[in-house]
């Protein structure tokens, strides 16, 4: 199936004939632009990624009719292959209309394969389920934003070109508000406060991201404030204003408070009973939650048709909360 690569952008021009002269914007484009759709070409024109020589950006539409020789320059997607299968993979739904669909992602679920071929992930979950969604690149079908694959919680997904190019558009300009819940190891004197850091890749794990100053680090800035205090423990509420992999993961292990049962940036990879009440795990003992800590609560974006102010949140999974209430039972604040 092919799909128009909304990360891979081509800067194209042309030149409209004498022979276009009354023609339609969008269907001199569509002429010339075949592998794109008309509505997808109707939508870049409505978002200024159109430019006609001579023509004012307010009056660019995409009903503008041609005198002819005029020069036109834009900005198209790719136009790539997608190899991905449906596939039926149960999905917890908190919204849908015909331009979105909001997700409750649960743990071990990644949004996208690695590579073309792959399975079993969000992706392949909503094609099954939604059929045609907007495809901004070769395995990527619908997904705006991501959430790492053992983070849980909200996130929202486009069913067609135009609500993704919309919504991509308030994740970059960092409209759009998360909020997130994090258990951590260690104890915050402050109630609130801000990591300012830049992330890069890590050089020596390729799975992993790191603070650091190199060439290709980029900036990033997560808001935190204290929900509960523990001992040896807090519930923190995370408010990332970049969207960097990993960040809140990262900039919390950084100093020194990182996230529960995170395979990648804390010593222990579980949270067990047993380390709460400091004894031998007895045979067979499950963990409490064996992945990161981590839950995407609230999420606040506008409605990529409607233009209204929407939030949407989800309650903590299973395995979340069922290590916070044993935190809360063993571990008690200091008083």
């Amino acid at each position: 199936m092919l799909a128009p690569n909304f990360k891979r952008l081509e800067k194209i021009e042309l030149t409209a004939a004498a022979e276009h002269a009354g023609m339609r914007l969008d269907k001199f484009l569509a002429t010339t632009c075949a592998d794109h759709s008309r509505s997808l070409l109707a939508m870049l024109v409505k978002e200024g990624y159109v430019e006609v020589e001579g023509v004012k950006p307010n009056k660019i539409k995409p009903a503008l009719k041609l005198e002819g020789g005029e020069k036109i320059r834009l900005e198209l997607p790719r136009i790539e292959n997608i190899d991905l299968q449906p596939e039926d993979i149960p999905l917890d739904i908190l919204f849908e209309d015909d331009a979105i669909v909001v997700i409750n992602k649960p743990p071990a679920l990644a949004c996208h394969p690695p590579r073309a071929g792959s399975g079993g992930t969000l992706a392949n979950a909503l094609l099954f389920h939604f059929g045609k969604m907007s495809a901004p690149g070769t395995i990527r079908p619908g997904i705006v934003h991501r959430l790492d694959a053992d983070t849980t919680g909200v996130i929202v997904c486009a069913k067609d070109e135009s609500a993704h190019f919309k919504l991509a558009r308030q994740f970059e300009q960092r409209t759009v508000e998360k909020e997130y819940r994090a258990l951590v190891h260690g104890e915050f004197k402050e109630d609130s406060g801000a990591i300012d850091l830049p992330i890069e890749r890590d050089p020596h794990h390729r799975e992993r991201m790191r603070v650091g100053h190199g060439e290709d680090a980029r900036p990033a800035v997560t808001n935190w404030s204290v929900i509960e205090r523990f001992r040896g423990f807090t519930l923190l509420r995370c408010m990332p204003k970049t969207g960097r992999t990993h960040q809140i993961r990262v900039h919390l292990a950084h100093i020194s408070r990182p996230v529960v049962a995170d395979r990648h940036y804390s010593a222990e990879k579980q949270l067990m009973l047993a380390d709460l009440e400091v004894r031998v795990p007895a045979p067979g003992e499950a963990p409490l939650i064996a992945r990161q800590a981590l839950h995407a609560a609230k999420l606040t974006f506008d409605h990529p048709v409607t233009g209204e102010r929407v939030t949407f949140e989800a309650l903590l999974p299973e395995d979340f909360q069922r290590a916070l209430d044993a935190v809360r039972r063993c571990c008690p604040a200091r008083t």
